[in-house]
């Protein structure tokens, strides 16, 4: 491939800088969609219906406890938001090949990289404006009423939003580290004190300083630097971290080819493994080394145990906190059953003459361990609401690891 007068040609072919990206947002947008059709199933969708559903119980509850004067749920919007703000970047669709290739065409990138940033933003906006829209039951709560201090939280989020979008943006067209530490570190001042002064003082004031900081980042982005040539090295980087980050995320319901997925010795888990296991059961003896050693398994499980169990622990009722953890249980069992594709594909067990139900026995067993252990821990979650709903969770959860495990799993993999 070779640049000739702003067009990209070769054997055999010829297109602009612009149907290159074109050609690349088509197929970015094919290949995400293909996997998000596997991980939003049947299953996950009504896991995340009731896991909806039990936070939004929970956070009603909490809003009722609210006085207009109190100080903490100030704080924590202050938190939440700030915490919110960071997820997602520009989406540039930049490849590590193109540092070389597209250099002669550098010029070409300015429409492209602001179509980009359009594009990101007006997406990421929208989905603050539904983070502005969540928290106005709080806001209500704080006294901070009326549909213009609605429709003024709203801009202040989105203003605070694109102004982290236009730092990042500025930081490609900059070679100075130092510069884009300053950058950064004003931008967080600028997060902060706006939030601050949103929800301590007066939103007004707040938008009037989001507004500013705004201005003066259009100016500084798109006036005061407009001439200056790209960071390649930078924009690889982060665009590689931005798409490893969501391939991340769907690697903890589906295998893809974009996973970095890491096997580790974890010497400290022997005598665990020693206790569940032994050399005399060689399937159980393998998949337990394989479901503690591969982080696709034990990073998911413990993943999964740990969001499961803040869930239980602040959701102050008892049927909510059983359902939540019953859940849960079930969502570990279900992401765990691959194990059994696994010990297909072991060459040893491919050599040597073991039956499909010695395999499935001890994919039982694992999981007898595995969510039993869940349901000690998911009890011990619910302590902060007596020995009695200890108790009830603990068995209610243990009963359907149970059942699971001797019904579902037994048909399922059979």
């Amino acid at each position: 491939m070779k640049c000739t007068g702003g067009w990209l040609t070769g054997k055999g072919f010829k297109m602009t800088i612009r149907d290159m990206f074109k050609k690349r947002t088509n197929e970015y947008y094919s290949r995400l969609g293909k996997y998000l059709k596997y991980v939003f199933n049947d299953h996950f969708v009504i896991a995340l219906m009731i896991l909806t559903g039990a936070l939004g119980f929970t956070y009603s509850d909490y809003v009722e406890t609210v006085a207009p004067t109190d100080f903490l749920p100030r704080l924590l919007l202050v938190v939440i938001v700030y915490s919110v703000l960071p997820v997602g970047g520009i989406r540039t669709l930049i490849e590590p090949a193109d540092g070389i290739y597209l250099l002669p065409l550098e010029k070409q990138m300015a429409p492209i990289m602001r179509r980009h940033l359009l594009v990101s933003g007006l997406f990421l906006s929208a989905g603050m404006t539904v983070i502005a829209t969540l928290t106005m039951p709080l806001m209500e709560a704080l006294n901070i009423t009326g549909q213009a201090y609605s429709l003024s939280w709203i801009a202040v989020l989105i203003c605070l939003k694109l102004i982290d979008l236009l730092v990042r943006y500025h930081s490609f067209q900059s070679d100075s580290l130092s510069l884009i530490r300053t950058i950064n570190i004003g931008r967080h001042i600028l997060i902060l004190g706006t939030l601050g002064l949103s929800l301590f003082v007066s939103l007004w004031a707040g938008l009037a300083l989001a507004l500013g900081g705004l201005s003066g980042l259009l100016y500084l982005v798109f006036i005061f630097s407009r001439k200056k040539l790209w960071n390649w090295d930078r924009m690889i980087e982060v665009e590689q971290k931005r798409v490893q980050g969501i391939y991340r995320l769907i690697n903890l319901f589906i295998e893809t080819p974009y996973g970095q997925n890491k096997v580790k010795r974890m010497k400290g888990f022997d005598p665990l493994i020693s206790i569940i296991s032994s050399k005399t059961d060689p399937h159980m003896y393998y998949i337990s080394r394989v479901f503690i050693r591969q982080t696709a398994f034990s990073g998911l499980y413990v993943r999964l145990l740990t969001i499961g169990l803040i869930v239980i622990y602040f959701t102050p009722v008892l049927w909510l906190r059983t359902l939540v953890s019953v859940l849960f249980i079930y969502l570990i069992g279900f992401q765990l059953l691959p194990l059994k594709q696994v010990l297909n594909e072991s060459v040893h067990f491919k050599l040597y003459p073991y039956t499909n139900t010695d395999k499935i026995k001890a994919i039982q067993k694992l999981l007898n361990v595995t969510l039993i252990i869940t349901s000690i821990i998911f009890s011990l979650g619910s302590l902060n609401g007596g020995w009695e709903a200890t108790g009830i969770v603990f068995l209610i959860s243990t009963l359907f690891a149970f059942g699971f495990n001797s019904v579902y799993v037994r048909r399922r993999l059979g």
